[in-house]
């Protein structure tokens, strides 16, 4: 009897910080939980830039990429602003449930006119099953997925009116299907993971289902990517390194990309020169 507060005491413990990093439920993941950010976070504004020269702090440099993304508190996307030339470009609003997980979203242009709704389902778990788009007329496109070296490749597809997802058991997205008006495949894209939720490849499919586009991963002990590689038709595009500042919460604030392309037909529209991206995070 004598070392039973002692042992109870620490399963309650153990239990505890067991369920401490489970803010979803098994197989679901929150949108904080997809893009890695620790602790409470309320906002990410983040700049990603081409650099002209060799130092990532100098002024001479091209914004590639810029957006502002807000989370409500229980992790999910709430609100997004993507910016061109410093300028509002596209804003998105989530509609969500009473969980937190959006049923619908509604991105409008600077002048408050629609461009896009997007109404989701969602499976038993509360993964994002299927989404419904619907464009406006003289539609503005600006993210169709992440932002990637072939992008602009991606962007040549004929527009898609759904989405189709699957996921792996712990609610990592494995598969996107984009279907146009017709039901007809437009393109596709998966991920693969490994034990610990760190993505390892990721690739890009034409509407034919074959194989366009394929990079993989590598990560350090703390699970941040230190290396990324791009192949085109299994030669190889772009070789990135990576290096990294942090806040008090592990999330990066500052990321530098070494990048190496690869000069051929098949990387003509690919940016050459080092990237910097830099985040500023407010929590909660």
């Amino acid at each position: 009897m004598s070392n039973s507060f002692p042992i109870l005491t620490f399963l309650f413990l153990f239990i505890s910080l067991l369920s401490a990093g489970q803010d979803s439920p098994e197989g679901t993941l929150n949108d904080l939980e997809k893009y890695r950010l620790k602790g409470k976070v309320k906002s990410v504004m983040e700049i990603k830039y081409a650099l002209a020269g060799s130092d990532a702090n100098k002024k001479d440099r091209e914004v590639i990429y810029h957006k502002l993304i807000r989370f409500d508190p229980n992790g999910y996307e709430q609100e997004s602003i993507l910016y061109k030339n410093e300028q509002e470009f596209l804003i998105k609003k989530y509609l969500s449930g009473s969980d937190g997980i959006p049923f619908e979203m509604n991105e409008y242009l600077p002048d408050g006119s629609l461009n896009l709704n997007v109404k989701f389902t969602t499976d038993n778990k509360g993964n994002q099953a299927e989404a419904l788009y619907s464009w406006s007329e003289n539609r503005l496109i600006g993210e169709i997925c992440e932002q990637t070296d072939y992008y602009f490749e991606i962007l040549q597809n004929e527009i898609f009116t759904k989405v189709t997802y699957n996921y792996e058991y712990r609610g990592y997205c494995t598969e996107q299907n984009f279907f146009n008006s017709d039901s007809a495949l437009s393109f596709k894209l998966t991920a693969k993971y490994d034990f610990r939720g760190n993505r390892l490849e990721s690739a890009y499919f034409k509407g034919n289902e074959l194989l366009s586009w394929i990079t993989k991963y590598k990560y350090d002990r703390y699970d941040n990517m230190i290396e990324s590689s791009v192949f085109k038709s299994n030669r190889i595009a772009v070789y990135s390194k990576y290096k990294y500042q942090f806040d008090m919460a592990g999330n990066w604030i500052s990321r530098e990309e070494k990048r190496e392309v690869t000069v051929n037909i098949f990387t003509a529209g690919i940016n050459p020169s080092d990237m910097f991206t830099e985040r500023t995070i407010e929590y909660y």
